[in-house]
């Protein structure tokens, strides 16, 4: 009989979810909990296991903010370094038998179960945001309206003709947690802008050539507010920022190269921070830059990025 018991005892303990989240403080029968990125909410009841594995208390959460989470002690002792387990849905009288028998061999006092208030949770991704850093890919969707004339004409020929073509860019970023909801990320990029279509008079190269092109390459920085929309596996997000470029190469027939140095540029991102696991996701964004415009030229562009990401401990 007594083997039954154990082994029903065992099986709920195996069943009970545990959670990577323990007690760092300990005071007038509250915890102070360090969430680690486990989920939890207001209400929640669950288990204090000590070193050994051993259900001691029960607490309830009171607060949860910033990564952490205050509780009271509903029954039993806390100790900080004691784990959270949620609390099992088998049936109570069961459970109560069971750790009756454990308590028994153990000379410990048993700590009474009651109905679970959540249903266990997927621990296999972070519920809440933490810091972050990552790599990025970017391909890049180039357009641009340039103003150009031929000088060799009275009166002078003037056209605009529309420059397209793609690139690519790479480099890394930072995430800065600022609130549960809110995220500063800062950016460093080494990128290209690509360019070229055809005028119908000879207005780029100085006024000799139709051919009309634009090859830039910009050491970048960007700074952008991003707010997440969803926080579960798919975490869903929207942006807005800047950047500055700075010109480490240049080469255009429909631009004054001379007048090519910096640039700064106004961001508007949409993404999606895929999570495989609560160490690392895959960031993935829609980035939309629009340039100031000038006298001579107006230029947008569209972003694909996509990377690989860390989340800090």
């Amino acid at each position: 009989m007594k083997s039954i018991i154990f082994a029903i005892s065992l099986i709920l303990f195996i069943h009970g979810t545990s959670f990577a989240a323990s007690v760092t403080q300990v005071k007038n029968q509250k915890v102070l909990i360090n969430l680690e990125g486990d989920d939890v909410l207001e209400g929640d009841e669950f288990f204090l296991l000590n070193p050994a594995g051993k259900k001691t208390a029960i607490i309830r959460v009171k607060q949860v903010k910033n990564g952490k989470a205050l509780a009271d002690i509903l029954k039993g002792k806390a100790d900080v370094g004691f784990t959270l387990q949620a609390k099992a849905s088998s049936a109570a009288g069961a459970a109560a038998v069971a750790r009756s028998a454990e308590a028994e061999a153990t000379s410990e006092p048993a700590i009474k179960e009651e109905a679970p208030s959540k249903a266990n949770r997927d621990t296999g991704y972070l519920r809440n945001l933490k810091d972050s850093y990552g790599l990025l890919g970017e391909y890049i969707m180039n357009t641009m309206n340039v103003n150009v004339k031929n000088t060799a004409t009275t009166p002078a020929l003037t056209d605009t003709p529309v420059l397209k073509g793609t690139s690519f860019g790479v480099g890394g970023f930072y995430d800065y947690i600022a609130t549960p909801d809110i995220a500063i990320q800062v950016a460093a990029f080494l990128e290209q802008i690509q360019a070229s279509g055809t005028a119908t008079i000879p207005g780029c190269s100085g006024g000799t050539s139709t051919d009309c092109n634009v090859n830039i390459t910009y050491g970048s920085l960007y700074g952008m507010g991003k707010y997440y929309l969803t926080q579960n596996r798919y975490r869903i997000w929207a942006g807005v920022g800047g950047g500055f470029l700075l010109a480490l190469s240049k080469s255009a027939t429909a631009l004054n190269e001379s007048q090519i140095a910096t640039n700064q540029i106004v961001t508007f991102s949409v993404g999606t921070d895929i999570q495989m696991g609560r160490k690392n996701y895959i960031p993935v964004s829609l980035q939309y830059n629009y340039f100031p415009p000038s006298d001579t030229v107006k230029a947008s562009s569209i972003v694909i990025k996509a990377g690989w990401a860390w989340n800090q401990k």
